[in-house]
């Protein structure tokens, strides 16, 4: 089983060129969308060291971040419904990344993303069933990773390196001969009974993780990790009363250099010490350490006659391994709700589990969701209406067009003879992409609500959205007072409309940086008359009460009671929640979400299945469209 270890790090170097030069911009913006909310990185084995080089680079970004365990995920789960997650997996295909990932998938995060280093996974599989998740696979050149996780960890370790970095630095140097030679010195001190203390700080604590994985797994030496200040207390006491068969190894970094020396020299002279350094400044001290941690783990493998990357497995350790136990841990339901009702009532209230709301509180939830989806199996709609970002349009579709599916979906509306309204933020390009979706023939039966609402055009009418009205006076001092207070540098653009000035952020990590200042200003210096809304990818500020989508509702309506249909309209959106520029929309009686929703009891709920968000929730309401009649039509819930 396995491969040599020495021939795995011989190709480490052909592996870093390859993850240095990947393009990497889907990986790194499905990571920076949210970038406030807390990032749980799972996995197990060797994974685990590169899950907490990727925790401690999401917090140099000022956000909180954590690496767990699937087991561990299992007992957190009342605290990610309002966190992202990240599975790194080498194979994507051990029982416990799959086991992690279906207990977690029903607590429905804000986002999942998986990272392996092979192709056509088990995990990728899983996670390309919820519209939540954003998979990515690679094909690792060197192959598997033989019994201990190494070209597979370089590559992870890299590609989050460049997630994460500005300047990318793109050679990773071999070891000086003095690297050896004190290596060959620090070895001749130890022995298979030695146990080892290894000292860590800042860049440096993923890579003791992944010593003492690898010293154990390899059974090399019992391993004792701890930062160098920790270890001050009490943990100095092992030198103390067992420093004859103990050993120290220091990674050290620029960063704490001064304290690793100053913790050194204290420590009794004939305590045999390694220092592992790094000379870089920056984040890639820790690709730079964890190279000269594998050098260490290659040479005491060859001092003991032990081969790291082919060791003799037990058999009762591939029974570990292959360990099944999702049944014998698996929670107690006591309050008899379907899964579909919980979920609902879930997003509802934005708790991160029923078990916190009281028998009273439970049982109103319970009474108003059950009115809330029988009000919508009575109901005879003549129209939907339909935001356009976010709910019909994925932010990757932004600028290809909508999904066949979805557009099949919506045809089958206009062809029935009902109205199909569209309401968005945008303009012309709105109106390109659907008069290239609807048959022209149905074109009259399609109405656009365009700058949220501002100016409402059948789909046939090519002179809307008008853009020759001169915009409001009030917008144009706004606009002048936002550019001087804005840095060039966050990458934002404002676009004026006559009754719409949009502020559109680039850059996912810029996000919170423009959005405060953006309602601080408008706070301060916004006339009574504007309003601001937002998007999943721009602020609206408006001109109230001319701008509104529920413009586009009343028009709908009004064509419908001329065309003789049922005047009710279905509203579908992502934005439900204040100030989300639908949340007037979904404030009507027959509104369903597919993303947030407000905490109004009588609409604006998300019914959608597990794990699915945005568009491809919308796809799933819109085929509740069963029955049609000629003036109306109901849904099948």
């Amino acid at each position: 089983m396995g491969k040599p270890f020495s021939k795995e790090i011989e190709k480490i170097y052909d592996t870093f060129k390859w993850a240095i030069n990947l393009d990497i911009k889907e990986i790194s913006d499905a990571i920076y969308e949210d970038i406030d909310k807390p990032l749980y990185i799972i996995g197990s084995g060797g994974s685990l060291s590169a899950c907490y080089y990727g925790a401690s680079l999401y917090q140099k970004n000022g956000f909180m971040s954590k690496a767990i365990t699937p087991l561990e995920l299992f007992y957190a789960k009342e605290a990610i419904s309002k966190s992202k997650l990240l599975f790194i997996s080498a194979g994507g295909n051990n029982s416990d990344i799959l086991f992690g990932f279906k207990q977690v998938i029903e607590s429905e995060p804000k986002r999942i993303i998986t990272l392996c280093m092979s192709e056509n996974t088990a995990l990728t599989a899983l996670a390309k069933k919820y519209s939540i998740c954003t998979p990515f696979e690679f094909n690792l050149p060197t192959g598997k990773d033989g019994f201990l996780a190494t070209n597979s960890l370089v590559g992870f370790f890299t590609i989050l390196y460049k997630v994460f970095s500005q300047k990318i630095i793109k050679n990773l140097n071999y070891p000086t001969p003095s690297f050896f030679k004190r290596l060959q010195l620090f070895l001749n001190r130890v022995d298979a009974s030695t146990t080892y203390n290894v000292l860590y700080a800042g860049c440096g604590q993923s890579v003791a993780i992944d010593i003492e994985s690898k010293f154990t797994e390899a059974a090399l030496g019992s391993v004792l990790i701890s930062d160098y200040r920790n270890f001050g207390h009490g943990r100095h006491n092992w030198l103390a009363k067992r420093g004859k068969n103990s050993a120290i190894i220091a990674i050290v970094t620029p960063f704490d250099a001064g304290l690793a020396k100053k913790t050194l020299d204290t420590l009794p002279e004939q305590v045999p010490k390694l220092i592992i350094k790094s000379g870089y400044k920056s984040s890639f001290a820790s690709i730079d350490l964890l190279l000269k941690a594998f050098l260490l783990i290659n040479q005491l493998g060859s001092a003991q006659n032990i081969d790291p990357g082919k060791p003799k497995v037990s058999h009762f350790g591939r029974i570990l391994y292959n360990l099944r136990y999702s049944n014998i841990i698996r929670e107690n339901d006591f309050l008899g709700l379907s899964h579909k009702v919980k979920l609902a009532i879930q997003r509802k209230t934005g708790i991160r589990s029923l078990s916190m709301l009281s028998k009273s509180e439970l049982e109103f939830w319970k009474y108003k969701y059950y009115e809330f989806v029988n009000k919508l199996r009575k109901a005879k709609f003549g129209a939907v209406i339909l935001d356009y970002d976010g709910t019909i349009c994925s932010t990757k579709n932004r600028y290809t067009g909508l999904s066949k599916q979805l557009s099949q979906e919506l045809i089958k509306i206009v062809r029935a003879g009902f109205t199909l309204g569209i309401a968005t933020g945008r303009g012309q390009s709105v109106r390109n992409v659907l008069q290239q979706t609807i048959p022209s023939d149905y074109f009259k039966n399609v109405m656009i609500g365009y700058y949220n609402g501002s100016d409402i055009s059948t789909l046939n009418d090519n002179s809307h959205p008008v853009k020759t009205k001169t915009p409001d006076e009030s917008l144009i001092k706004l606009k002048k007072i936002l550019e001087s207070k804005m840095n060039p540098s966050t990458s934002f653009r404002i676009e004026l409309r006559p009754a719409q000035l949009t502020v559109i952020i680039a850059n996912k990590g810029n996000w919170n940086t423009v959005r405060f200042i953006v309602l601080n200003t408008f706070a301060q210096y916004a006339e009574n008359n504007l309003g601001l809304v937002e998007s999943g990818h721009s602020i609206d500020i408006i001109v109230k009460p001319f701008t509104s989508k529920l413009n586009l509702v009343f028009a709908c309506s009004d064509l419908n009671n001329q065309k003789g249909l049922a005047n009710t309209c279905l509203c579908i959106g992502d934005q439900g929640q204040w100030p989300g520029n639908d949340f007037e929309l979904l404030s009507t009686p027959f509104s369903l979400s597919v993303d947030k929703v407000s905490l109004d009891p009588e609409s604006c709920w998300n019914l959608a299945p597990l794990g699915q968000r945005k568009e491809q929730a919308c796809l799933e309401y819109l085929k509740l469209i069963k029955t049609i009649h000629s003036t109306n039509f109901t849904l099948k819930i």
